[in-house]
């Protein structure tokens, strides 16, 4: 089968070897066919990677996203006719999803990565627009013909609050590269990384992961830190992610609890390197306001690290709590910090958290299984007719 996709987000998509591209070709290895992706990105022209999938950018600001999607996959669908029209998020990609639909006389599903409607955190972030995006996705979710989220709390919502049919929607999770977490930590490759870091070897190490922008909150981190800090003064925490991404001045907070040499920046981190940092950590810490998934906990319980989170709606579907790592109320930076300093006291329980992570995951996020549930929704909405689907 043949999907058009429509995306917001770039990264990575020029890239043969990244992630995203590798994960695209193999959506379309398992569809038997080809992916046309549609991305809102200031960038010109497009990417074939083979030909099973080809990226094609916008070109322009935000704003005329819709204008230049519309034209730019109408393109597309007519040169490659697809079964399926699927857009990333309820809002600006469902609404050209929708015209889509029309032109090209195939079905729409629309894919929810995050919790626009069950988080007030996230409405709260930026009430205004938020509100008017609500209602836009309101628009366009009940007119679409299948629903795919990451999550068990916004599906609740669509089937309670929104009035849409649980037939069509589909909890999936986004399939993860399990494979180069799950091998085992080699004590000498520890050591050397942990030294080439600049800390000590029997130095506890807590890690984060993630792109740093306000949403993570990472004020609330670095507080619980200098907490963990008074109860295990020889902690360290290291923050992997591209710091220039951030919406704060975050060293400046850094400087506010004190923390100095005892925060290690590593920056942005290429995926085959990551696995090394998960390895050398004791501890992985999350401090969210919202996810809709949260990818880096699943990596981390594939590398037998337990996890202490706020109770996001993606922590919950990772995190079993008290099995696998904790779940803490959003914003509560002590009890992040009690649930961190218990674990790093007590070998014995970080090992027992950490095997039940790492199985635990192994069940429940297998990439094949993953795949394949996807790719085996693409096709059952393929085959509903092109039409409003009734809520």
């Amino acid at each position: 089968m043949n999907v058009l996709m429509l995306g917001v987000g770039d990264a990575g998509l020029d890239d043969a070897s990244s992630e995203p591209v590798r994960r695209h070709l193999e959506y379309a290895r398992r569809a038997g066919g080809h992916i046309d992706l549609v991305v809102d990105s200031r960038k010109h022209g497009q990417v074939a990677h083979s030909a099973k999938l080809r990226v094609l950018f916008t070109g322009g600001p935000r704003p005329a996203y819709p204008w230049a999607a519309l034209r730019i996959a109408g393109e597309a669908g007519r040169e490659t006719p697809p079964d399926l029209v699927t857009s990333q998020d309820p809002f600006a990609t469902a609404l050209v999803g929708l015209m889509l639909r029309r032109q090209l006389g195939c079905p729409l599903l629309v894919q929810n990565h995050s919790v626009f409607y069950a988080s007030p955190e996230w409405l709260h972030e930026r009430p205004v627009l938020f509100r008017l995006l609500r209602l836009l996705g309101r628009f366009t979710l009940r007119r679409a013909n299948g629903y795919r989220l990451v999550n068990s709390t916004e599906a609740r919502y669509y089937t309670r609050h929104l009035g849409l049919s649980p037939v069509r929607i589909r909890v999936l999770p986004v399939p993860c590269e399990l494979a180069r977490f799950l091998e085992s930590r080699k004590p000498e490759d520890v050591r050397s990384h942990k030294a080439a870091l600049g800390i000590d070897a029997p130095d506890p190490v807590c890690l984060w992961v993630g792109r740093p922008a306000r949403v993570k909150r990472l004020p609330v981190l670095l507080h619980a830190f200098r907490r963990i800090r008074m109860r295990v003064p020889q902690a360290r925490l290291i923050i992997v992610g591209d710091e220039s991404l951030a919406n704060e001045d975050l060293r400046q907070v850094q400087d506010r609890e004190g923390l100095g040499h005892e925060v290690i920046w590593a920056g942005a981190v290429r995926l085959d390197d990551l696995p090394l940092y998960y390895q050398i950590a004791d501890v992985f810490l999350f401090s969210s306001a919202y996810e809709g998934f949260g990818r880096v906990l699943v990596e981390a319980g594939a590398a037998g690290l337990p996890a202490v989170s706020t109770s996001t709606a993606g922590a919950q579907e990772i995190i079993r709590d008290g099995r696998t790592g904790y779940l803490v109320d959003i914003g509560d930076a002590e009890a992040l910090a009690d649930r961190a300093i218990q674990l790093l006291l007590d070998p014995n329980l970080r090992a027992e958290m950490g095997t039940a992570a790492r199985a635990w995951v192994q069940e429940q996020f297998d990439p094949d299984q993953a795949f394949d549930a996807i790719v085996s929704q693409w096709r059952e909405v393929a085959g509903l007719p092109a039409g409003p689907s009734p809520a």
